[in-house]
């Protein structure tokens, strides 16, 4: 019997947690499989929380971080891509050799295509082509993972492994009026926004897409404990006085007890938006590509 696999792809350690923390959580809790690959290490966050990393640099750090958010979510496959963080946007690191954007694009997702040939899964997740917010490594990701999964299914690409078809290939996204109303219900609260003191409306957010393009809105309040626990132990990049894990409880239902998608390559089941994103797909069920 082959078991219902989600594959995860995400830039850094701690998106994997803030982007499908839920996802992730519902999908172990279910008895399917999920499997998280990082395309970097982390290299170039900060240290925001000032914690004591004793004798170990960040990235030693991050990654037990890594580990022990993913043991909060259940999850117990987890591979590295290789790369380094690049950065933010025109950071003089973007143009490190190693860094994950200037990563050659035939490289690095022959590099995930083997991944998924080894892993099978019928589900992929990514960042959409604007990386959410732009970072460079989150739009790299979101290129790789497509380009990815057409080499896993070429039997012709030089990959390692039998060619697998993914059935459903999705990426996480936010949806405007959800950020307009977290905005407004923390004005409201008398706290800080990520988006000022203004009366802002959705069209004039600076990121986020129309909720008309959403094809998946999953409700993950009864995982959001352990969303926020993962998120938790990501100590150095989210500390204990993060907006993350110190917003009230009706705002934090407002802001993070949803998870939404976008399903860029496969078919719906049912009608949109669907809430399960192995929705159509069976326990039993195999896509080997054609040969």
């Amino acid at each position: 019997m082959t078991v219902p696999t989600l594959l995860c792809v995400h830039p850094h350690p701690d998106d994997e947690s803030i982007a499908c923390g839920g996802l992730l959580a519902s999908t172990v809790a279910a008895g399917r499989r999920a499997v998280v690959v990082t395309c970097t290490g982390g290299e170039e966050g900060e240290n925001l929380a000032g914690i004591d990393l004793g004798a170990d640099d960040l990235v030693t750090h991050r990654r037990r971080e890594l580990a022990d958010a993913l043991a909060a979510l259940g999850v117990t496959e987890h591979e590295y891509l290789g790369y380094r963080d690049s950065g933010m946007v025109g950071s003089p690191t973007n143009h490190h050799p190693d860094s994950f954007h200037g990563a050659d694009i035939e490289e690095a997702a022959g590099r995930l295509a083997a991944v998924v040939r080894r892993v099978r899964p019928h589900v992929v997740v990514s960042d959409d082509a604007t990386g959410t917010y732009g970072h460079p490594d989150h739009v790299k990701a979101h290129h790789v993972t497509v380009r990815a999964v057409a080499l896993a299914a070429d039997p012709r690409a030089d990959v390692p492994g039998e060619p697998w078809r993914v059935v459903k290939r999705y990426v996480n996204v936010i949806g405007r009026s959800r950020l307009a109303a977290m905005h407004h219900a923390l004005i409201d609260a008398g706290l800080a926004s990520p988006f000022g003191d203004d009366d802002v409306a959705a069209a004039d957010l600076p990121f986020g897409v129309d909720d008309a393009s959403i094809t998946a809105h999953l409700d993950i309040a009864d995982w959001l404990p352990r969303k926020r626990a993962a998120m938790a132990a990501h100590r150095s990049q989210i500390g204990e006085d993060s907006f993350f894990l110190n917003v009230p409880p009706a705002i934090a239902s407002t802001a993070f007890a949803v998870e939404q998608f976008v399903l860029e390559d496969g078919a719906a089941a049912g009608d949109l938006p669907e809430t399960d994103l192995f929705a159509g797909i069976t326990a039993a069920e195999a896509h080997p590509a054609a040969g």
